[in-house]
């Protein structure tokens, strides 16, 4: 696998810049063999010397760091840069929200790296360095400060109908080992009240909430409930109820079934499910669900998804290879996982709510409509149905005819067939749900919100006749208490979109208004694809490093976008994707020019403004690294285009640092924490001078004179 194009003299200084600050100055001496004084030094001259621990980026922001060290250090020195066993990384790349998924499913080969003394040549180049990543100015945003709650609304969620979302900082992974204080604060909890929220989700998984029969985990699970009962009542004295979301059972390594074989289901890869055919597993889901809903008071409910990309059922992946399950089929298994836990529920006396997410019930996974419908009808009365209000919707962009997968913030559902199974399930007696994004989307993942606030509207006055008015808000980002979320209470309590409007921006709600509609009609132009969604350039605005030579790695899921522009830019021919990403810029560059006219006016409005103006920058990296990766197949015929494009990135780069630097929520999402700080923001311009140069001192020779 081809190794990152190295921006530094040596590559043990790329270790220090990328984790200087993030991990103690001890920690770095040990990775690389040397001494604290000395990483403190060679700190200084790269520009870090102003720079102190900051200890909530191992808390809080350990995803930036493996991601940052990913293709740079090896695995035992990757687990002792951030002071965990081989045993806790192994835990957090497997659990924490398809995380090794986003890491290409792969460690690359790394070599050691071991501090060296730099030679004079390298001290010199070190200085030319410094110069080009401080040329923004040596300061750094304030990561990690999230909550100003100046532009929030005072209330109360008082409404009956749900309105369910993730917590804006909330973990993925194990998130009950913390104290919520850590993640869900009052003030949190009082602004998400205050914009009509009256629930919560969270990632839950049985083994850390409930005792475990088939492999010895302790009593692990205890201090988990403690904090679990902590955070309900926390969560209860604001009228929020807390909604574990579980994919249940988890599948373990097939190496931990030995001598227990008689509860091994279906294989994929390294892993075993824990088969449904089996007695001993349909008891031990009804048990461990039974025995947490039995000691902890007051939860709101369970969401489960029974269709994933982790291994649970024997049919929850595509096909499946149990022979004992080999005659059910997918949609029976969903349905009786989702029955069993409904019933451990209702045997506790708990009166919490089971909410049947059914993502994957659909072609994405090999069901027809009819096994969905079939799927509803297995389910228990009481389990409420939840769908992706907008997958399967049929879309054209630029006269390329295509369909949502997953869920969109630029294409308003519902769709016919999500439409046709919430019909369906409300005509069966079941309380209904529509997942839908309101904030952002992995449209546009980066920002806290996305003010297209007409392209949410209209999606909430589509769902009405279909009769839903239970919403869950968010997938792991978009949880933020927004302008957007307050929109949705508005529309709850009955005004119109010009009331709120004019209730939120007074005498700038026109301009707000016209403002928006220039963004929401660029938007529209997005050439969505579940490719472009996950694996174009976007979600990593300009912090992407470059190279002039192709490298030909797969880009990874919200993570790592190289050079492979035909994966991301499918199904749209390359002119066609570049045209609508053009059309998309100059919309939002319209409503970006309004913005900017009276962004002095009023917080909420600049707000707006730095949301929108970030996005426009994470598309125009989008666009102009599928150009980069386009033209470089023809550096030579190319030249002249491609230093324009690197003159641009350098251009841009710097501003979205100046917007980072304003607002430390750009670039923040939960379940990646930091896709970018401004760390990588600078050594992105020190990776665009390194190209400028090549590309120069290659047109020099080309163009010498021969002798």
């Amino acid at each position: 696998m081809k190794q990152p194009r190295l921006n530094f003299p040596a590559r043990w200084q790329a270790v220090l810049y990328r984790n200087y600050g993030f991990v103690d100055e001890d920690r770095l001496a040990q990775v690389l063999g040397t001494d604290r004084q000395t990483v403190r030094a060679e700190a200084a001259k790269l520009g870090l010397g102003n720079i102190s621990f900051h200890p909530e980026w191992l808390k809080s922001g350990y995803i930036t760091v493996i991601k940052n060290n990913w293709f740079l250090l090896d695995y035992e020195q990757l687990a002792q840069l951030l002071g965990w066993t081989q045993e806790r990384l192994d835990y957090i790349i497997k659990e924490e929200d398809f995380l090794y998924v986003k890491l290409c499913n792969v460690k690359p080969f790394c070599e050691k790296v071991k501090y060296t003394p730099l030679s004079a040549q390298e001290e010199e180049q070190t200085a030319v360095a410094a110069k080009i990543l401080n040329s923004c100015g040596e300061e750094e945003a304030e990561a990690f400060r999230f909550f100003d709650f100046r532009n929030m609304s005072d209330g109360a969620a008082a409404c009956l109908d749900s309105r369910i979302i993730h917590g804006y900082i909330t973990p993925c992974g194990d998130t009950f080992a913390a104290d919520s204080r850590s993640y869900l604060p009052d003030d949190l909890l009082r602004a998400y009240a205050g914009v009509g929220v009256n629930g919560l989700w969270f990632h839950a998984l049985l083994t850390d909430l409930s005792p475990f029969p088939f492999k010895d985990l302790g009593e692990r699970y205890l201090p988990r409930r403690k904090n679990l009962q902590e955070l309900v009542d926390r969560c209860a004295r604001f009228g929020i109820k807390v909604f574990l979301y579980l994919n249940e059972p988890r599948c373990m390594k097939t190496e931990d079934f030995e001598g227990q074989e008689e509860i091994k289901g279906a294989e994929v890869g390294a892993f075993s499910a824990l088969c449904m055919g089996t007695d001993k597993v349909r008891e031990y889901l009804y048990d461990a669900v039974f025995d947490l809903f039995s000691q902890v008071n007051g939860i709101g409910g369970v969401m489960t998804i029974t269709m994933s990309e982790n291994l649970t059922h024997c049919h929850s992946l595509k096909g499946g290879n149990c022979p004992r399950c080999k005659d059910m089929t997918a949609y029976e298994q969903s349905a009786e996982v989702n029955n069993i836990v409904a019933k451990a529920m209702r045997d506790s006396k708990s009166g919490a709510e089971l909410i049947a997410n059914l993502w994957g019930w659909s072609d994405f996974m090999g069901w027809t409509e009819e096994d969905a419908h079939k799927g509803i009808d297995l389910l228990d009365k009481d389990i409420s149905v939840l769908c992706v209000s907008e997958y399967g919707l049929p879309i054209e962009k630029g006269g390329i005819k295509s369909k949502i997968i997953d869920y969109s913030l630029s294409n308003p559902g519902p769709s016919a067939i999500s439409r046709r199974l919430l019909e369906h399930a409300k005509e069966r007696g079941h309380k209904t749900y529509a997942k839908i994004q309101v904030n952002n989307s992995w449209e546009c993942s980066a920002v806290p919100y996305f003010p297209v606030f007409d392209l949410v509207w209209k999606h909430l006055e589509n769902l009405r006749p279909v009769g839903v008015k239970n919403y869950m808000l968010s997938w792991t980002l978009g949880g933020w208490p927004s302008l957007a979320l307050d929109m949705v209470r508005s529309f709850g309590e009955g005004e119109t979109l010009g009331g709120w409007y004019e209730k939120t921006f007074r005498e700038n709600a026109d301009a707000v208004h016209e403002a928006v509609k220039f963004l929401c009609e660029g938007f529209e132009n997005y050439p969505f694809s579940i490719q472009s969604l996950y694996y174009s350039p976007k979600t990593h605005g300009y912090a992407n490093l470059w190279d002039l030579e192709r490298d030909e790695k797969e880009s990874a899921m919200v993570s790592y976008a190289f050079d492979d522009y035909e994966h991301w830019t499918e199904p749209y021919p390359y002119d066609v994707y570049l045209s609508q990403m053009k059309k998309l810029l100059n919309g939002l560059e319209k409503g970006i020019s309004v913005l900017k006219k009276i962004k002095g006016k009023d917080d909420k409005i600049s707000e707006i403004w730095r949301y929108a103006f970030a996005e426009y920058l994470h598309f125009s990296a989008d666009y102009d690294q599928t150009l980069f990766s386009y033209l470089k197949r023809d550096r030579e015929r190319n030249a002249a285009e491609i230093k324009e494009v690197l003159a641009r990135a350098a251009e841009k780069t710097k501003e979205l640092l100046m917007l980072q630097k304003l607002d430390g929520k750009i670039g923040y999402e939960a379940s990646n924490h930091y896709f970018y700080t401004t760390r990588s923001l600078k050594e992105k311009l020190l990776n665009l001078y390194g190209l400028a140069r090549e590309t120069e001192e290659a047109e020099k020779r080309r163009t010498k004179p021969k002798k």
